[in-house]
């Protein structure tokens, strides 16, 4: 993790913003890599309990209508979840969304207006580019309920947002996958859990349904959710957000290391350790 060697606007990234991780977030990552935390047993269904009141548990965000998911799996992260989509068939993305996607070269690139019909949609809220809520959601959910589109949420950066309200019970949505990667600073153990309205049999749900889970994952994932309460990060660092925005006149987004710098998304994780360590 870059930290700035100076307060300067040098240290935006621009390219490749980084998730926050800071001391403390250091700290417990030291602990379990020098064998120095205690590793408790858990049960994959306990760890899809404790993993999914975590999330809930946010108070900066209000996230509705998860309660209307029939089923929840334990997942390597939202990327796990993104290719066991594409491993299902063809699937559509909008423009400006996770790059990953780009670097895949696998969906076709469309819009709100002209989305496909009957082609999975992936689409991920809160939005890269933006680090809020797609401006053209609400739009986009009508368009897929009427051309029977499935929607499947990528929320990885659900646990690293504030001020996201969203209700996850719109028809058009047949799955949603979290991860903790960028809330705990975990994208070196990437875990989370994805949710599904109806019974489906995958690649996802038949590693959950036999067992085949790494427990190393989940072991060190509820070490970091036992000593780290849900918007962590906002609680700690939300002053230095303000102050990094208001210094480089940066716009603010929802996204803890995300800033707008003239309407381009740029990465002030690098300041935020520098003012974290001055």
């Amino acid at each position: 993790m870059r930290t700035a060697l100076s307060y300067s606007k040098n240290y935006l990234q621009i390219f490749k913003p980084q998730p926050l991780i800071d001391s403390y977030l250091e700290l417990l990552t030291n602990n379990v890599l020098s064998g120095q935390f205690k590793s408790e047993y858990i049960e994959y269904s306990d760890f899809i309990i404790q993993c999914s009141n975590w999330i809930d548990s946010t108070t900066v965000n209000t996230l509705t209508g998860l309660g209307s998911y029939t089923r929840k799996d334990i997942i390597i992260g939202c990327t796990q979840y993104i290719d066991n989509l594409y491993m299902q068939g063809p699937v559509q993305t909008i423009t400006n969304d996770y790059r990953y996607h780009n670097r895949l070269g696998l969906s076709t690139v469309t819009d709100v207006g002209n989305l496909i019909p009957n082609v999975p949609l992936i689409i991920a809220m809160p939005f890269p580019s933006t680090g809020d809520i797609h401006v053209s959601m609400k739009e986009l959910l009508d368009e897929c309920l009427n051309k029977d589109i499935p929607v499947h949420i990528d929320g990885a950066w659900i646990s690293c947002c504030r001020n996201i309200v969203f209700d996850f019970s719109h028809p058009s949505i047949k799955s949603v996958g979290i991860s903790l990667s960028k809330g705990l600073g975990l994208g070196w153990n990437r875990v989370g859990i994805r949710y599904t309205k109806e019974p489906v049999q995958d690649s996802i749900s038949i590693m959950n349904d036999f067992s085949m889970n790494n427990r190393a994952l989940i072991t060190i994932a509820k070490y970091f959710m036992d000593n780290t309460k849900s918007d962590y990060l906002w609680y700690t660092h939300n002053i230095n957000y303000s102050k990094v925005c208001k210094d480089f006149n940066l716009t603010e987004t929802n996204c803890i290391y995300l800033a707008l710098d003239d309407n381009q998304p740029v990465g002030i994780s690098p300041l935020l350790r520098y003012l974290e360590r001055t």
